[in-house]
């Protein structure tokens, strides 16, 4: 894939050079903890007010203002694009915040129209602010197409998980169906936020990445062993399934000893490919690195936390690491080695798969190399 990039290509951020600073991961957890809030209050919040007596024109009125927040959450966007980008999104997120410790210092707002529109636009700001801001900061890195996408695409994993609030807000509503506990949940959350940011300084990526190489001695593997030991747990539990359909074993409940011995054997080969998964990516990164120094290379350590932890974390990585592979088989006049499209198909849908093609295109161009 080509190199180009959004503004200068020599000093530019690569992705492995935005996952190695704080700061991307601050803006990273503070669009998580925004999305999070924002989305419980979003799903239950109406029903909190309708219960309170409240007209469905009055709910309305709230949605309103969030929506109308898009348009002033575009305009804080641009003021984070100047110099102080860090400190007009505390800002911001303190505004929101002291519009939320209003909202639930003042019950009576509940039934004005007025204040319920406020409130629905200072939430609609920071949520819709707060993500644009983070795209405009990405780009003061001046980084490659290629590594701007996969850098916000894995930002926006922060959408996925805040998926997960309704199911928190829906916990908090039965203990308190006025809503004033999703308010607090959506206050906590932009406190988290503003605390993320606090330690970057500064926010914009305006300097030279810091060179980071951290190389393992190169060395080939079966990638269908990779692949097998990857698809043990999946594998297993399908043969699980198997066994107790046609020999009648009871799996739940009064369970026999075979689908106990089945059941532990599971949990062992699911502990065991995650342990190989987290020992194939940091070798991986390191033997790569040792077979040529490359800045879009993540150190072994920091690949391997963002690998497990981070949502969509092992398909960037694995893309990454494709397209990083075809160039250095372009630099020796060869063909691209791997298939980006496939992969990343592969990546998001069957993960073993792409780390068997990442791991024979490396044993290739170890090949090539030497």
């Amino acid at each position: 894939m080509s190199d180009t990039t959004i503004a200068s290509p020599k000093s530019g951020f690569t992705m492995a050079d935005f996952l190695s600073t704080y700061r991307y991961w601050a803006l990273f957890f503070a669009s998580l903890f925004v999305a999070f809030g924002g989305e419980g209050l979003s799903t239950f919040f109406p029903m909190a007010l309708q219960r309170t007596g409240l007209s469905p024109q009055s709910v309305g009125i709230f949605f309103l203002g969030s929506t109308l927040g898009l348009v002033v959450g575009a305009l804080v966007a641009l003021v984070v694009a100047m110099r102080q980008g860090r400190a007009a999104l505390i800002l911001s997120i303190l505004v929101c915040g002291l519009a939320t410790a209003g909202f639930l210092a003042m019950p009576v707002a509940l039934g004005s129209p007025v204040l319920l529109f406020l409130f629905g636009l200072v939430v609609g700001t920071i949520r819709a602010g707060l993500p644009l801001a983070a795209a405009i900061i990405l780009v003061s890195g001046r980084p490659g197409k290629f590594d701007f996408a996969c850098v916000f695409v894995l930002m926006s994993a922060t959408i996925l998980v805040s998926r997960f609030a309704p199911m928190v807000a829906g916990l908090l509503y039965a203990f308190d169906q006025e809503g004033l506990l999703i308010v607090w949940l959506l206050l906590g959350c932009l406190g988290l936020g503003a605390l993320a940011l606090l330690p970057a300084r500064p926010l914009d990526f305006g300097e030279t990445p810091r060179r980071r190489h951290q190389p393992l001695a190169p060395r080939r593997r079966s990638p269908a062993m990779v692949a097998a030991i990857l698809l043990a747990p999946p594998i297993l539990f399908l043969l699980m399934g198997l066994v107790a359909r046609f020999l009648q074993v009871p799996t739940f409940g009064n369970a026999g000893p075979l689908a106990l011995i089945l059941s532990f054997l599971l949990f062992c080969a699911a502990v065991g490919a995650v342990v190989y998964l987290a020992y194939w990516v940091y070798r991986i990164h390191g033997e790569l690195a040792g077979a040529q120094a490359s800045q879009r290379l993540l150190t072994p350590r920091a690949a391997t936390l963002i690998a497990i932890l981070a949502p969509f974390g092992l398909p960037i990585l694995l893309v990454t690491l494709g397209d990083l592979l075809n160039d250095r088989a372009r630099d020796k006049g060869e063909v691209a080695l791997v298939s980006l499209p496939w992969l990343v198909v592969a990546g998001f849908l069957l993960p073993p798969l792409a780390i068997a093609l990442i791991q024979n295109t490396a044993n290739r161009s170890y090949a090539g190399g030497n």
